[in-house]
């Protein structure tokens, strides 16, 4: 299936060749970047392809930094340009703008490509990243969001080799909690954020639409949070000047009409003409002009009322109810025995509705409806489902056989290593594992064989060895067809 079929799913758009579609994606067409979201579920092949094609790996790193677009689409283009294998200097620029994406479990085993080959080629970069500057920023926001795919640890051995007083590193140590911001580099930040936060609040509506100022608030780490308010503060008083509000293109009131020769202006307030409407002077009344009397009031003949036959004296009424002798069935002088009344049963309609009383209607003898009660023998409540661990998603995604499945535990053993410990960690994957949910079950040969170069793998931090070990210690697997 070619990718171009993929592109044209859901009919999301008609292009008949693959440079077409990339014309309207580099013209950010709605249909064409809704389109590329087909392509992050697409296969290997495709993706490849899309990003192979004359002129495409620009117009998708376009999409891939540009924030402004949906991240599912920004997501696509990042993946299809990793497949395909993008050298540096561009994964340098790739990582700095599409830095953001590398939380979101989708980009899968791409992340942690991106980060060893995009960090370090994002710090040979320079210019604008080694200066106090929003690109600078970006790279911080990168490098934060670096550390949920491959650890502190690892990111801070990647800036390791950063030139001195890099401005885009020292900005991404900050954000990490691993170090403080110089006191120049503070008063430079602060700076750049006021300067950024007026500019935004001046310029014109037009061209915040347009892309022509930098957003706000700016694409920065959280540690950059309280910068951030003091920059806002600091600007609360700017107005935009909007060109469509602009005192030289207001209209002038326009002046009173002029009065006719012999009269006066009225006397008392003068009421203000709606926009619009030009009010004419009051028109004088004539002095032979007499008032005409009111109408006399319409007098409607009486009308007599009816009598009430049921409300005269010797009307009918109902006749009273017989006095029932209350008795008990403790009294020895009482003959007959008393009898409780019979239970109608109880009837329902086609419908299901229970059919009422016919006495519902009788005030002289009308009596509640006995309520139709549930059974006491009910069936006992189920069970509960014991609820799924926190390594329960990583452990199912290796039998499902995903391509990013011992990416993810990797990267799930380093984060919570470092959060709660690396035994404490390590306790966790052993109950999870020997859960009764994942009894009788066989790994994949790919991902035992995923696991087994993990194990050995001297590069990777202890956490991430140790988890793949105690899998393989855990679960069966087919290698080679031995056992």
């Amino acid at each position: 299936m070619s990718v171009l079929a993929t592109l044209r799913q859901d009919r999301a758009g008609e292009w008949r060749t693959l440079d077409d579609y990339l014309r309207e994606l580099r013209h950010r067409e709605n249909a064409a970047v809704s389109a590329l979201a087909n392509a992050l579920s697409a296969s290997g092949g495709e993706q490849v392809e899309l990003a192979s094609h004359a002129d495409a790996g620009a117009v998708l790193l376009e999409v891939a930094c540009d924030l402004r677009l949906p991240k599912s689409s920004r997501l696509a283009a990042t993946r299809c340009l990793l497949e395909a294998g993008i050298d540096p200097p561009y994964v340098g620029h790739l990582f700095v703008g599409a830095g953001d994406l590398l939380t979101d479990p989708r980009l899968g085993g791409d992340a942690r490509k991106l980060v060893e080959s995009g960090l370090p080629a994002a710090l040979q970069l320079g210019g604008e990243i080694a200066t106090i500057s929003l690109m600078a920023g970006a790279f911080a926001r990168a490098v934060q969001s670096a550390a949920s795919a491959v650890g502190q640890a690892r990111v801070k051995e990647l800036l390791q080799g950063m030139p001195e007083l890099h401005a885009g590193a020292l900005a991404g140590l900050f954000a990490l909690g691993l170090g403080e911001l110089p006191e120049g580099h503070r008063t430079g930040w602060k700076r750049l954020l006021a300067q950024t936060c007026t500019a935004y609040r001046r310029a014109p509506a037009a061209a915040k639409r347009m892309g022509l100022v930098p957003a706000w608030p700016p694409n920065l780490p959280d540690a950059f949070g309280s910068l951030v308010k003091e920059a806002e503060e600091g600007s609360a008083g700017i107005e935009s000047a909007d060109a469509a509000v602009s005192p030289a293109t207001l209209k002038k009131p326009s002046p009173p009409p002029p009065l006719a020769r012999g009269r006066q202006m009225p006397e008392g307030p003068v009421t203000p003409a709606p926009p619009g409407k030009t009010l004419a002077p009051p028109i004088r009344r004539s002095p032979f002009r007499q008032a005409a009397a009111p109408p006399p009031p319409t007098v409607l003949p009486p009308k007599a009322m009816e009598p009430l036959a049921a409300q005269g004296p010797h009307a009918a009424r109902p006749a009273p109810r017989p006095k029932v002798e209350q008795t008990t069935n403790l009294d020895p002088t009482r003959k007959t025995p008393l009898v409780a009344p019979p239970r109608k049963d109880l009837a329902f309609d086609a419908r299901g509705a229970r059919v009422p009383r016919e006495d519902r209607w009788r005030d002289d003898a009308f009596e509640w409806a006995a309520p139709a009660l549930p059974s006491s023998d009910l069936p006992p409540p189920p069970q509960a489902q014991v609820a799924a661990g926190p390594l329960a998603s990583r452990i199912q995604s290796l039998f499902e056989d995903r391509p990013e499945a011992v990416d993810r535990l990797l990267g799930a053993a380093e984060a919570l290593a470092g959060v709660r410990g690396e035994e404490s960690f390590l306790r966790l994957l052993a109950e999870e594992a020997a859960s009764k949910v994942w009894e009788g079950r066989t790994l994949p040969a790919d991902q035992a064989r995923r696991l087994q170069e993990s194990a050995r793998d001297a590069a990777l931090p202890a956490p991430g060895r140790r988890a793949a070990e105690l899998v393989l210690a855990k679960f069966r697997f087919v290698v080679s067809g031995r056992a």
